[in-house]
């Protein structure tokens, strides 16, 4: 009796522990399947707009062409050329006409005539000239003038005249170079204009090509990290079915669970990742279309490693001294400083001015017949000289004195400036150089840990490994794959950035020159 009962207990205690296996299978199973529900796009309701596949090249036109960074910098130089037209204007030949008639009416005492006499006299007037100055600091002009009167009591006079006029600046206001100097300036505000475009359209570009690889490396993590889950549920699953064969203790299912639940974690972090790099390419690129922030990019280039990207550090440097666009305006705006430097020495000149007048006129009864003539034997002729000194001059002086100051701080600021190119170029390859090395670094690094990973598995199927190991090593594993993920691109990015810095790289992506439009 007492047998009986004990082996009654045993039943009892093994159909339980049975039945405990298999509710803790269909716990288990059910939470396995969650993992799949939730590993899905959670952002879908974001996108699912038009989709379109985009390489490198053309993701880097399309920007070109419609970012309005670059549009408003494309006015912002076509302003900056209407000014060479404004300053080209003081130098343009100008014509003035003035026609005038008036009627007087007056009272005048003649003689010992004791009642005055009303004197009602007519002119008339029409005068034509063209004035203009010259870059040498000449002044012409050309003028006809017919004038007459009409009177009730003096007898009826008409006139006629032509002039010539030349008045030549011999000191302040003389030669071609304080004349010219506005003139000039406003052409190095265009060529200013041109290399600030070509930065805005520099930093574009090298924003596209980071924002094309960011969007590509998102999507290679989410697929590292949907692997990752599928490796973790795959373990689950084996962990499970040897829990329920007695051969793995149900207290290692905790540490699978946990890590399933931290991969879905990664996976929802990575899809985050890549919807905000698809919105930062789709902002740079700016799309035409309705709904541009649901369209759906493809990329289609994957990283690779350029031949022959980098000489000798000496070579980017002399490139970077010689392309930085930075580097070319902080010299534009040296020879700038030059122009004010030479303008506002002259202005510290007294005003002289040698001029010359030649007329000649004729004389007639009546307006009509007051016709110019050059061949009349009235002749006038003058000349002389005119000369101005101010007292003091401060408002020269002072502008001379600032124009010098401007000029010795743009010279520092530009010996500055090259030193902070040559570090910024060398810093640059430097990284370049780095992230050249983590590429093969990388890659054996990830081959070993698959290695490591396949043992590990293969030791836990036999019983000689713990969940623990196997999944540290799939985490190692996965791990691994980012970085090499990272590393390629990283690579590119880091080229991106020297070409960047040393001012090539829209040379290097076959853009020669910025247009006013595309």
């Amino acid at each position: 009796m007492k047998s009986f009962a004990s082996v009654d207990r045993k039943f009892k205690n093994h159909a339980f522990g049975i039945l405990f296996v298999f509710l803790l299978f269909l716990s288990t199973g059910s939470q396995a399947e969650q993992v799949v529900d939730t590993s899905g796009d959670i952002f879908k309701n974001l996108s699912g707009g038009q989709a379109f596949n985009v390489g490198i090249q053309d993701s880097i036109l399309k920007a070109l062409e419609n970012n309005p960074t670059v549009t408003i910098q494309r006015i912002q130089s076509q302003i900056t050329s209407a000014s060479v037209e404004e300053q080209r204007a003081a130098f343009d030949p100008e014509l003035s006409v003035v026609a005038n008639k008036s009627k007087t009416k007056t009272e005048a005492q003649l003689g010992t005539r004791p009642e005055p006499l009303q004197l009602t006299t007519e002119r008339s007037r029409i005068s034509v000239a063209i004035s203009e100055t010259l870059p040498t600091g000449t002044t012409l002009s050309l003028s006809s003038d017919m004038s007459g009167s009409v009177s009730s009591l003096y007898t009826d006079q008409a006139s006629g005249s032509l002039q010539l006029s030349v008045t030549q600046s011999l000191l302040r206001g003389f030669g071609t170079g304080p004349n010219l100097a506005s003139l000039r300036k406003a052409k190095i505000d265009v060529d200013i204009s041109q290399a600030e475009l070509k930065t805005v359209a520099e930093n574009l570009v090298a924003g596209v090509e980071r924002a094309y690889w960011d969007l590509y490396l998102a999507g290679e993590n989410i697929s590292i990290q949907k692997e990752s889950l599928a490796l973790a549920e795959q373990q689950l699953n084996e962990s499970i079915e040897r829990v329920a064969v007695g051969k793995l203790a149900e207290i290692e299912l905790a540490a699978v669970n946990a890590e399933a639940a931290s991969r879905r974690e990664l996976l929802i972090n990575a899809q985050a990742g890549y919807e905000k790099a698809r919105l930062q390419f789709l902002y740079l690129l700016n799309p035409q279309g309705e709904n541009i922030w649901e369209m759906m990019p493809a990329t289609i280039d994957k990283p690779f490693v350029p031949k022959d990207a980098m000489d000798e550090v000496s070579v980017h440097e002399q490139l970077g001294l010689k392309y930085r666009a930075d580097l070319q305006q902080a010299r534009l705006s040296m020879e700038k400083g030059e122009l004010e430097v030479q303008q506002t020495k002259n202005g510290l000149l007294p005003r002289l001015d040698f001029f010359i007048n030649y007329g000649k006129s004729s004389y007639a009864e009546s307006f009509s017949d007051a016709t110019p003539d050059p061949g009349s034997p009235y002749s006038n002729l003058s000349s002389g000289l005119t000369l101005t000194i101010p007292f003091s001059n401060r408002s020269a002086k002072a502008k001379h004195a600032k124009s010098l100051q401007s000029m010795e701080k743009m010279e520092l600021s530009l010996k500055n400036m090259e030193r902070l190119v040559e570090l910024d170029i060398r810093s640059a390859y430097i990284e370049a150089v780095k992230s050249r090395h983590m590429i093969e670094a990388t890659k054996v690094a990830r081959e070993l840990h698959q290695k490591n990973m396949d043992a590990e598995l293969e030791k836990f199927r036999v019983g000689k490994s713990t969940n623990i190991l196997v999944l540290q090593a799939q985490r190692d594993f996965t791990a691994a794959k980012v970085d090499e993920s990272e590393a390629m691109v990283g690579y590119l990015k880091a080229l991106i950035n020297l070409y960047q810095m040393q001012g090539t790289l829209l040379e290097r992506r076959g853009i020669e020159g910025i247009p006013d439009s595309l």
